[in-house]
């Protein structure tokens, strides 16, 4: 057929296939259940055990590039410090965390490069793990003491050391990450109050320049194959939408810059590693996990592969056997 030329790969195994939009969780659950649809797209975690529980069913996981982190605004006097950041990372028991939210289906993550990337820096692996003693040397390394005595420190220009951690609302995940932080923190002289707001208005805080009007909030970012966080790090992005952080660093520039230029992996790699290491001394963001992608999928539909690039990889060669169809594969998911 023309529509598919053989040098593209021909034409696919299905004639056709029905996309569905369904917003309710629980209505998309049913419908994979019952059959009504045959691929159900990023299912949450607490369905994972039904699907697998289903003998027409499977439950498809996979690496994914998209990773949960906490943005620090370090315009703001208590997180102006590096040294107060990297403490509220090691304040945080993140392994636990992720544990607790993804179980197997993730990673902790330590900076914004894929664990299945060829830049990505396995040294990386331990870095400022659960350390609260050592959180606690770097705060008052950096001057803030518990000068009242009330459990919170000040620094010496007697701000105390106050923040709220933003998240949508909804997000249940989010929402856990700020509410343990809140706990953690709190042991090592860190007040947090977490705090949700609907995501239009949590968008205009976060990104609009004039406002920049939080101090920490509880994203997620998907990285590009070609990894380049220039929008997020550079100095040049500070008042872009999404120079969140705020970050001014000219060793971080020249990396940023550099990075992008050099074609050649095994020269590169030194630079990835420099650069990947400057982010873990800087801590703009708290990073905390990879998530795995998960599908839930009908049995009757072979030949399903998912991987990094997404859902879609292989839809060219998923078919059907001929005295299990019912019509067209239909597929849905989450919005």
């Amino acid at each position: 057929s023309p529509s598919f030329p053989q040098d593209l790969g021909g034409a696919p195994y299905l004639d056709r296939y029905v996309y569905r939009v369904i917003p309710e969780p629980s209505t998309l659950l049913a419908e994979l259940l019952t059959e009504g649809v045959d691929v159900y797209l990023q299912p949450t975690t607490d369905q994972f055990p039904r699907i697998e529980g289903e003998d027409h069913l499977e439950l498809l996981t996979f690496p994914f590039r998209d990773y949960a982190f906490v943005a620090w605004n370090t315009r703001r006097p208590q997180l102006a410090d590096a040294r107060v950041r990297r403490a509220i990372t090691l304040a945080t028991d993140r392994a636990r965390i992720v544990e607790a939210i993804l179980g197997e289906r993730g990673s902790v993550a330590n900076s914004g490069v894929p664990p299945f990337h060829w830049a990505h820096d396995p040294g990386l692996v331990d870095s400022l793990a659960y350390d609260p003693a050592e959180a606690e040397r770097l705060l008052e390394e950096a001057g803030w003491t518990d000068v009242s005595g009330d459990g919170v420190r000040e620094g010496p220009d007697g701000i105390r050391l106050e923040i709220t951690i933003t998240y949508n609302v909804g997000n249940q995940q989010r929402q856990e990450i700020a509410e343990i932080m809140q706990a953690q923190l709190g042991e090592v002289g860190i007040s947090v109050r977490p705090e949700a707001v609907e995501w239009a208005s949590l968008v205009e805080r976060i990104t609009d320049p004039d406002r920049r009007d939080f101090d920490g909030v509880v994203l997620a970012w998907v990285s590009g194959f070609r990894v380049d966080d220039s929008s997020l790090f550079h100095s040049s992005s500070r008042e872009a939408p999404y120079g969140w952080a705020g970050l001014e660093d000219a060793e971080l520039d020249q990396l940023l810059d550099t990075l992008q230029l050099v074609l050649d992996r095994e020269q590169a790699l030194p630079l990835w590693d420099q650069y990947q290491q400057r982010v873990m001394d800087l801590q703009p963001f708290t990073y905390f996990y990879f998530r795995d992608r998960a599908a839930g999928l009908n049995r009757r539909l072979r030949d399903v592969d998912m991987d990094p690039r997404g859902e879609w990889v292989s839809i060219a060669q998923w078919w059907i056997p001929e005295d299990e169809r019912r019509g067209a594969p239909r597929v849905a998911r989450r919005e």
